[in-house]
């Protein structure tokens, strides 16, 4: 994907730029709730980025994330887990998603209790749209909310 980037000049964004580890960037008044800043975890200063926002893109569709898991003796509980995660270079568009069978329990409740409702599997955990990549760091727009059932 060829950009305009707010960071500066046309680039092209490729998979392998996208590889690495990757953590979120606190939300500020100039890039809005929508546009995050997303900053190699090598250059990532201790404190000033998002707890638990970490994520690793891997080759072969392969990536790392911080889940919650729900437990009865502590409700909020993160595990990392293994998903997968698509790039369109065309659109930009990059979409992340769980574990195939993730919380199956928890998800046969809620097919039982919803049957009208489709739920995929792999489900989407999240999505958006790249702005910009420059010195170890990616801009991106939010195009969904996280899905989650937990």
């Amino acid at each position: 994907m060829v950009i305009n980037s707010s960071f500066g000049q046309n680039l092209t964004v490729s998979e392998f730029d996208l590889y690495g580890c990757w953590k979120k960037e606190p939300i500020t008044k100039e890039n809005g709730i929508k546009q995050w800043i997303y900053v190699t975890c090598d250059i990532s200063e201790t404190g000033k980025s998002v707890r638990q926002s970490d994520i690793v893109f891997k080759a072969y569709n392969k990536c790392e994330f911080l889940a919650v898991i729900q437990d009865a003796l502590c409700p909020i509980v993160y595990q990392r887990v293994e998903g997968t995660w698509t790039y369109d270079e065309k659109s930009g568009i990059v979409e992340v998603f769980y574990p195939k069978d993730f919380q199956k329990e928890i998800l046969d409740t809620f097919r039982e209790s919803h049957p009208e409702l489709e739920i995929p599997n792999p489900r989407l955990k999240t999505k958006f749209k790249i702005l910009g990549i420059e010195d170890g760091k990616i801009k991106i727009e939010k195009t969904t909310a996280n899905i989650d059932l937990n």
